[in-house]
C-alpha cells in the first residue's frame, strides 16, 4: 500500500482542508511549538503529493487560474476557527482523509460535512402564559421615631489643682550601634 498524502502529524496540525480544483488541495497549518502557537502556514498540495507553500508557486503550476482570482480563501483567524481549534481540526481531518481516499481512486459512500455557522432567518417565539398574582397584604407603615432631646452639662468641670510632675525626667546617653 502507498504511503498516504497526509501523515499523522499532517492531520494533526491541520486546521482548515479546502478543494481547490480536482487535484489541487490548501491546507493551514498550525504550529505545535510553544513559541510559534499563534501561527499558522499555509500549503497547496495535488494528488500527486507535490507541495507548493505560495500562491504564486501554485499559478505556475495550473494551467487555468481564472477561479483563483475569484476565490475567498478561509482565514485561520476567522472567528469559527480561533474559537474552536479542535472541532476546525476535525473537520479538517474529515475532508483531508475524504480526499485522499477519493485521490486513490477510491469511491467515497459520503462527502465530509461541511458545517458553516447558519444564522436563522426567523425566531420562533413560544408565547409566555399569563398567571394572576394574588394581591399582597397590605404594607403597615413604621411608627416614627422619636428624636431625643440634647444632652446639656449641669456645671462645668473645674480644675481644682495643677498636675506636678513627680521626678523629672532625665535623658539618657544616646545608644551608639
Amino acid at each position: 500500500m502507498p504511503a498516504p498524502l497526509l501523515t499523522t502529524d499532517d492531520l494533526g496540525s491541520l486546521l482548515i482542508f479546502e478543494k481547490l480544483c480536482d487535484d489541487w488541495v490548501r491546507e493551514v497549518h498550525k504550529f505545535n511549538s510553544q513559541r510559534k502557537k499563534k501561527s499558522n502556514f499555509v500549503v497547496f498540495r495535488n494528488c500527486e503529493n507535490k507541495k507548493v507553500n505560495s500562491l504564486e508557486d501554485l499559478k505556475e503550476q495550473l494551467e487555468d487560474t481564472s477561479f483563483l482570482d475569484t476565490a475567498e480563501f478561509k482565514s485561520a483567524f476567522s472567528h469559527d476557527i480561533v474559537s474552536n481549534k479542535v472541532g476546525a481540526n476535525k473537520i479538517a481531518r474529515k475532508a483531508a482523509k475524504a480526499w485522499m481516499i477519493e485521490s486513490a481512486g477510491r469511491k467515497v459512500g459520503s462527502k465530509p460535512k461541511v458545517v458553516k455557522a447558519a444564522v436563522p432567518d426567523v425566531v420562533k417565539v413560544t408565547p409566555v402564559k399569563k398567571i394572576p398574582v394574588k394581591a399582597a397584604a397590605p404594607v403597615k407603615e413604621a411608627a416614627p421615631v422619636e428624636i431625643a432631646a440634647p444632652v446639656i452639662e449641669a456645671a462645668p468641670v473645674e480644675e481644682v489643682a495643677p498636675v506636678e510632675e513627680a521626678a523629672p525626667v532625665e535623658e539618657a546617653a544616646p545608644v551608639e550601634e
